[in-house]
């Protein structure tokens, strides 16, 4: 019985977390690789839209990982 309820804790704390970022606001930071010249990382626009209030990638400190995407940023949003 406690794994199921240690499941369905998972499965509720996922779901939450899914849906604060859904409803996250976004506003356009510049694109740390680029320096705002524009780049593949960023579509070639020099910003890439980041949930705010805007930090710098805990992995790279805004030098450009494969975790921020090389975009210097955490969480950035994946534009397609």
């Amino acid at each position: 019985m406690t794994t199921f309820v240690t499941f369905a804790r998972l499965i509720l704390f996922l779901e939450n977390k899914r849906m604060s970022e859904e409803n996250a606001e976004y506003a356009p930071e510049v694109c740390c690789h680029c320096g705002g010249i524009g780049c593949m990382y960023c579509n070639k626009k020099g910003t890439v839209m980041v949930p705010q209030p805007a930090q710098k990638c805990r992995h790279c400190d805004g030098d450009c990982c494969i975790y921020c995407g090389y975009t210097g940023w955490e969480r950035p949003l994946k534009e397609y």
